[in-house]
């Protein structure tokens, strides 16, 4: 196996985890940087694009997370699997609450 295919089978466990948490401060820093700069001007339309983008984001390291040891016989990166997978699904839920505050808050108390 050449370098770099090792790397990306020693990181699909932690995928979810180290994706999810990019995505999740990314999502975080845009609302919160569009919220506090612009708040009578705000529309919830580019932070919902944002969040979207976000939760695929999420989605799609957990399934990358899940995909690397199914099958697998190595315990240890079944447990960082799991866990990682967990981790995804919490940034997610961290992702929807900007996105429903931002469709039921007004803008300047976001």
């Amino acid at each position: 196996m050449n370098r770099e295919r090792r790397f990306v089978v020693a990181f699909m466990p932690w995928a979810g985890l180290a994706i999810g948490l990019v995505a999740a401060g990314f999502v975080h820093q845009y609302g919160s940087d569009s919220t506090f700069d612009h708040c009578a001007t705000a529309s919830p339309g580019p932070l919902l694009v944002v969040a979207i983008i976000g939760l695929l984001a999420c989605l799609i390291s957990a399934l990358a997370s899940w995909r690397g040891v199914k099958g697998s016989t190595n315990e240890a990166r079944r447990v960082v699997a799991v866990i990682s997978m967990g981790m995804a699904a919490l940034f997610a839920f961290a992702i929807l609450l900007p996105m429903a505050a931002s469709l039921i808050l007004p803008a300047c108390f976001r």
